[in-house]
């Protein structure tokens, strides 16, 4: 019997032994000392993202392509068809950035793809560039205004707008108080009527308003993205509420009256 309790100490003592040994040998691979949230966790938390619409990717794909704040481009979506992909004003603009279908199809959109989103704004990015290099003389502080108002009114009737602020003293590079005031003036007889209005009459308090509103609507959407950074800073993660707390919430308000925005 003793020899039996002998026996089984000394088994004892060499599994504890063995034990210990296994516990304490130093690993050949570390284990991470960081908590990692559990899978319920990780599932409720995203990090921090600053949204406007359900179209920012495709905001932020092709305004890289030019150079552009992708917040520009979605004004320019905001004002023009409140990111209604099946908005057609009432000249016959489409889509999330409303362009003519002519227009479309210059910047090379397939016939029926004119309310397809991403096509819509590849073909505004293209227009967008094609009209900065038109305004190549413009000093690049003013050129955003003469690309916006193009867009809207056509490359023409700007064109007609700064030669008449040139003819009467004014600077043909300047939007603001310059070129603006005679584009408005193109609906008088005394200026359309000149020879150097050579795109006929027009009236062009809508395309001033145009600009002036994207314009505004773009430093809305900076503060907006100042502001929600300022709060997540410090934040890792946070648990979402349903619909970003920056995106439009009047998506569907259509604005049927955007401008066109024809190619001459």
């Amino acid at each position: 019997m003793r020899k039996r309790e002998k026996a089984a100490y000394i088994i004892g003592v060499a599994v504890v032994t063995t034990l210990f040994t296994v516990i304490t040998k130093p690993s050949l691979h570390p284990i991470d000392t960081h908590v990692m949230p559990d899978s319920t966790a990780m599932e409720d938390t995203v990090v921090p993202t600053f949204r406007i619409s359900v179209y920012d990717s495709i905001f932020q794909h092709y305004a890289d392509t030019i150079g552009w704040d992708w917040k520009m481009l979605a004004a320019v979506a905001y004002v023009e068809s409140k990111f209604d992909t099946a908005a057609v004003s009432n000249v016959g603009a489409q889509g999330l950035m409303q362009m003519m279908p002519q227009t479309a199809r210059a910047m090379g959109v397939p016939e029926g793809k004119e309310r397809d989103p991403e096509e819509s704004v590849r073909a505004a990015v293209d227009y967008f560039a094609y009209l900065s290099r038109m305004f190549r003389r413009v000093p690049e502080s003013e050129r955003i205004h003469f690309v916006l108002a193009s867009y809207n009114a056509g490359f023409g009737h700007i064109q007609d707008a700064m030669r008449l602020a040139e003819k009467y003293g004014k600077n043909r590079h300047v939007w603001n108080n310059n070129v603006e005031t005679f584009l408005r003036l193109k609906n008088d007889s005394i200026y359309y009527t000149d020879s150097l209005c050579r795109n006929g009459r027009f009236t062009g308090v809508e395309t001033t308003l145009f600009v002036r509103k994207v314009q505004h609507k773009y430093s809305e959407y900076c503060l907006r993205e100042e502001r929600y950074w300022t709060t997540h800073r410090d934040t890792t993660h946070y648990k979402p509420l349903g619909i970003p707390v920056c995106i439009e919430e009047d998506m569907a308000d259509t604005n049927t009256d955007s401008n066109t925005s024809p190619l001459l």
